[in-house]
């Protein structure tokens, strides 16, 4: 009978350890561009240095967030010009490259109306989704359609219909079927599970997605959120990011 008090009071023991260890972990609130969702969901939940709390939403509304002093630790983005502007205002520390991507021209996997830029063009009742100007796949976008003869990029830019705040939102109206094409990341693409197929653009076209990250100034755990910025260029969310179809660092475009 005396061994029943004796493993309670391990178990309690135990308890107590995992609590002291949990309680000693720092929680880092990372601010990630919407094309992120999915991966840093995936490697984050069970990472061991820190608690990760994720927020997403278009790259330029954290950036803005940041400028008004609601940053957390951590700034994800899908370019570099974002955080290298935050960086020259002092409002994060040094950018580093941590994944690429791949702009394409999504359209459903079944019943596509367009088949490829040249249809796109051609076709006067087609709908096209983009990104607002203002966000890193609005900005990829209008970068690829300016590399197009004049009569092409017009005749594309004349079918856009909506214009979106982040790509997930580029992204889901074409699902709901608003729209007959969109352009996305090829990660984007991926993630539909086979809903959704990627029509490759030019290279020549092509622009150079660059997803860079840095440590938000004044951040109350800035080593740690260096930490796991090493993680995501060369870790298990590295590793991570690659499985969900981003590119190595400096491996775009």
């Amino acid at each position: 009978m005396a061994l029943v008090p004796a493993l309670a009071g391990l178990t309690a023991c135990g308890s107590d350890d995992d609590g002291a260890k949990d309680a000693e972990r720092p929680t880092l609130t990372v601010q990630a561009a919407a094309s992120l969702t999915g991966a840093l969901t995936a490697c984050t939940k069970d990472y061991a240095p820190a608690k990760v709390r994720l927020s997403f939403a278009g790259s330029d509304e954290l950036a803005a967030q940041i400028r008004q002093g609601a940053g957390g630790d951590l700034f994800a983005a899908a370019n570099a010009t974002l955080p290298q502007q935050l960086a020259a205002e002092g409002k994060v520390g040094r950018p580093e490259a941590f994944a690429g991507n791949e702009l394409v021209l999504a359209v459903p996997a079944k019943g596509a109306k367009v088949a490829d830029l040249d249809a796109l063009a051609s076709d006067e009742g087609a709908r096209l989704a983009v990104g607002a100007p203002s966000v890193p796949v609005g900005s990829y976008t209008r970068k690829a359609l300016g590399r197009l003869p004049e009569k092409q990029r017009s005749a594309i830019l004349a079918r856009v219909r909506t214009e979106e705040p982040d790509v997930k939102s580029v992204l889901a109206k074409l699902q709901q079927g608003v729209v007959d094409a969109a352009f996305v990341y090829r990660t984007d693409v991926q993630a539909t599970k086979g809903a959704v197929r990627a029509v490759a653009l030019p290279a020549a076209i092509q622009p150079k997605v660059s997803y860079e990250a840095a440590v938000v100034t004044g951040s109350k755990h800035a080593d740690a959120a260096r930490a796991l910025l090493a993680d995501l260029r060369t870790g298990a969310c590295g590793q991570a990011l690659r499985s969900a179809g981003f590119l190595a660092p400096g491996a775009a475009g």
